[in-house]
């Protein structure tokens, strides 16, 4: 607290002065009279803000319960990515793969929950847990990673499709599951995440031409 002026002692430095110096006070003894403003977060790099939603049409659903259909998004070349780590590490039971009509279709099903993931296109390296080791000879990838995942016996899924040249798991360590999915071209994709049996399914669009 500030204590009261002395009103017998002469302010030396002139009446003006002396009130602007007594406000200067004032207002550094109540922080400003204003808190400053906290600076904004900055965005997750992962999190694509170019891909909006979209109705599926019947043809997208292919064997999938629309009602079961949680999230979904766009035909985008932009990372995306769902930071929702679960509590307990989730296993990943299976990786299952199908060409379509326009699409190739990937499904990561899991014991429990789907765990976090990101999704991100690369032309270079994308191996190992890190992302930095060799990627597979392939014109582009798309890396899925999970976190807070542990990796069961996904056995072999079926690949040299039109979009989906190879795919093949690089790391199953420290509750990060990754898998790199070689693409025929460098081409788009989306994501559907389900709400009943926990599945993300992964479309690959087919090159052009």
């Amino acid at each position: 607290m500030l204590e009261a002026l002395d009103r017998t002692r002469p302010c030396w430095l002139g009446p003006s002065a002396c009130v602007a110096l007594v406000f200067a006070l004032v207002v550094a003894a109540c922080g400003g009279g204003a808190d400053t403003p906290e600076p904004e977060p900055e965005p997750d790099p992962y999190i694509s803000t170019e891909s909006p939603m979209e109705a599926l049409t019947e043809a997208d659903y292919g064997d999938l319960d629309p009602a079961e259909i949680g999230l979904n998004t766009n035909w985008t070349r932009n990372r995306v990515s769902n930071s929702a780590t679960p509590a307990e590490a989730v296993r990943l039971v299976g990786v299952s793969t199908e060409s379509m009509d326009g699409f190739d279709r990937v499904v990561f099903s899991f014991e429990g929950d789907v765990p976090g993931y990101r999704l991100a296109l690369g032309t270079e390296g994308g191996g190992g847990c890190d992302g930095t080791e060799a990627g597979p000879d392939t014109p582009a990838h798309l890396a899925v990673e999970f976190m807070g995942a542990t990796a069961g016996d996904g056995g072999a899924p079926a690949t040299g499709l039109p979009a989906l040249a190879s795919a093949e798991q690089t790391c199953d360590a420290d509750g990060t599951v990754r898998w790199l999915l070689g693409l025929a071209a460098d081409t788009h994709f989306r994501m559907m995440q389900m709400r009943g049996e926990p599945r993300l399914v992964v479309d690959l669009r087919h090159p052009e031409g």
